[in-house]
């Protein structure tokens, strides 16, 4: 019998990498089905036929909007439990001292709060109320208050869009303006940055538009482990041929080799995500991409017709890149002349239709990077027009988590 040829894309032959510093997403789901064994036909319905509150991809159960097969992600699994988790014994909370010395983690170890709760002055703790008192007291708090002296926030750890645009829909009828979210505030600087750069306040593209194209570029993202959904349509997308370069201080890992649990192939043999690495120093990137632009200015690969057309203030760029020295960018970027015009030549392969490209970038907060954001949108090595079929930007939300073990993604 023939043997099957290894792919080049291959980690290697040994099953899910057994031995690797790596995420076990197959002890993780057996972790969940511990924590949720208490009602464990509760939680399926969860996941069979509720949304995922991990993501923003829009799920129904376990399939999404946009592409088949199975999509359940950790984040959604390691939510479960909150969902399904029994009520707290209220007693509790009649002495706040019975909770004092409680840390966040353990506070959720209790249970959920089953029941309204209120705290008057002069008491040691809650007591309960009925559902009718609790509204009665709200709407009364609510009538009394001045709409101008009124604010709205919303978390964002477990709320679905549903749940965001009542409650905006909410507020308004209140006659205030004044909400926010968490998840806004952990987008606002990439949004405002895009927005000043290219004119749209969010991604230009879908995850399922990675899939055809011939290049996807990563800035400063460690994709694979903030939004480790994205290696699926990564897996995917190499299958039909696509490239992937990574610009980044840190060789992460992940973005080097993963194994994707929804998928036999990759969890058999993993997969080799980056083909192209490209290392910059912490705020380098700007410096980086100015080699980049510098590169392609000078060997004639920009796109004039589109650049005069909806572009200002390219003349005083490109006379800024031609009077900057080489050493002042190695220096700055803390890449090699020799790596900045390996990125430019890998674009400028790039450069004819039908090809499609796609960039991404990180939302991580940072002293350097957020002043930069829209700057480096700006430099994007943008020789081609944005808007022709397949040449899109995208904005990958990163939180910002501590250092794990090298590999550990």
């Amino acid at each position: 019998m023939k043997q099957r040829k290894r792919t080049k894309d291959w980690v290697g032959p040994i099953p899910y990498g057994i031995g690797e510093v790596k995420p076990n997403h197959f002890a993780e789901m057996a972790k969940v089905a511990v924590e949720n064994r208490a009602h464990p036909l509760y939680a399926w319905r969860i996941l069979r036929d509720g949304t995922c509150d991990g993501c923003a991809l829009g799920t129904v159960g376990l399939r999404d909007f946009t592409m088949d097969g199975v999509h359940l992600c950790t984040v959604r699994l390691n939510l479960l439990k909150l969902n399904t988790m029994d009520a707290m014994d209220a007693e509790l909370l009649s002495d706040v001292q019975n909770v004092s010395g409680l840390t966040s983690a353990e506070m959720r170890a209790l249970g959920r709060l089953g029941y309204p709760m209120v705290w008057r002055a002069g008491t040691l703790g809650y007591t309960r109320i009925t559902w009718d008192e609790a509204l009665s007291l709200a709407a009364a708090a609510l009538r009394k208050t001045d709409p101008a002296r009124m604010a709205f926030y919303l978390t964002s750890r477990g709320i679905t869009n549903e749940v965001y645009y009542m409650a905006q829909k909410v507020a308004r009828a209140l006659g205030t303006n004044n909400i926010d979210n968490a998840a806004r505030l952990c987008h606002s600087a990439s949004t405002v940055a895009m927005k000043q750069a290219i004119g749209v306040a969010a991604s230009t593209c879908s995850y399922k538009d990675w899939i055809g194209s011939d290049l996807i570029v990563f800035i400063g993202s460690d994709t694979a482990n903030n939004q480790p959904v994205a290696t699926k349509y990564l897996f995917y997308a190499k299958k039909k041929g696509t490239r992937v370069a990574v610009v980044n201080p840190y060789r992460e890992p992940g973005m080097m080799r993963y194994w994707v649990p929804s998928v036999v192939e990759s969890v058999l043999f993993g997969t080799k995500i980056c083909d192209e690495y490209y290392r910059v120093q912490t705020g380098g990137d700007l410096a980086f991409l100015n080699g980049v632009l510098k590169v392609l200015i000078e060997r004639g690969q920009v796109d004039r017709a589109y650049i005069d057309a909806h572009t200002t203030g390219f003349d005083g760029v490109e006379q800024a890149l031609r009077e900057s020295s080489w050493p002042d960018i190695e220096r700055n970027s803390g890449a090699s002349r020799a790596d900045i015009e390996r990125f430019a030549d890998m674009l400028a392969r790039d450069a004819a239709p039908p090809r499609r490209r796609h960039r991404a970038r990180d939302h991580q907060p940072g002293p350097r990077a957020r002043p930069d954001r829209s700057r480096v949108l700006g430099r994007d090595a943008d020789p081609r027009p944005l808007r022709r079929p397949g040449r899109r930007r995208s904005g990958v939300r990163a939180e910002r988590v501590p250092r794990r073990p090298a590999g550990d993604e």
